[in-house]
């Protein structure tokens, strides 16, 4: 019985390893693509490889990726992404740039953050405190940026950026949290970035407030 119950806890702390590790890449990987571009595209290359690592690692986020598949939420997601394709074809603004939202940040930001990380922490915390920790560590991914920018953007707005920052990903947290996966706010996140084209100057403080770059 020891023996089991040791075998168990050395497989769990094994997998956090993996985990932690691979969180660990990638926040390497965001936080230099500031400093050299080749680090972008590492970022948007090995960051789905590491989601694989880590889906495969840990039975029940593995098991969650099997349900989340199956989510009728994935026909709004798909709706929303086919409504801004469309839009932008039609305004003639680039129907390319949809889709890179959609893959970056949104996909890569909302299925590790909103999804990964906030089932991983609710190994050891309830789901309430996860999201809070899941904001804090997304506000931590865009210090980066207040790091690295100098006195450029976010210059002396950055407490603001910081702000922002954790406020939409309590934001997204809690649409996870009523929804169960992360298609939802993955359809406003996207949403949030592809609107700015359309809205007038005197509404252009939205996307500064609810997209962080």
């Amino acid at each position: 019985m020891q023996d089991t119950r040791r075998r168990e806890i050395t497989k769990r702390q094994f997998e956090s390893l993996i985990f932690i590790s691979s969180e660990l890449v990638i926040f390497a990987m965001f936080y230099l693509m500031q400093v050299d571009a080749i680090f972008y595209y590492l970022y948007l290359s090995v960051t789905p490889l590491l989601f694989v690592v880590i889906s495969y690692s840990l039975p029940e986020i593995r098991n969650a990726v099997s349900a989340t598949l199956l989510s009728k939420d994935l026909m709004i997601l798909i709706s929303v992404l086919l409504f801004w394709l469309y839009l932008y074809a039609l305004t003639r603004n680039g129907p390319v740039y949809v889709f890179e939202t959609a893959y970056y940040p949104v996909f890569l930001e909302e299925f590790n953050f909103r999804f990964l990380i906030i089932m991983f922490l609710q190994r050891r915390f309830p789901i309430g405190q996860a999201i809070i920790i899941q904001a804090v560590l997304y506000s931590l991914l865009y210090l980066s940026f207040i790091l690295f920018q100098g006195p450029g953007y976010p210059g002396i707005f950055a407490e603001l950026f910081m702000i922002d920052n954790f406020a939409m990903a309590v934001t997204y947290g809690a649409i996870y949290y009523f929804r169960k996966n992360f298609y939802i706010a993955a359809a406003v996140h996207m949403s949030l970035y592809l609107m700015d084209v359309f809205l007038p100057p005197s509404l252009g403080w939205i996307a500064y407030v609810t997209t962080p770059v």
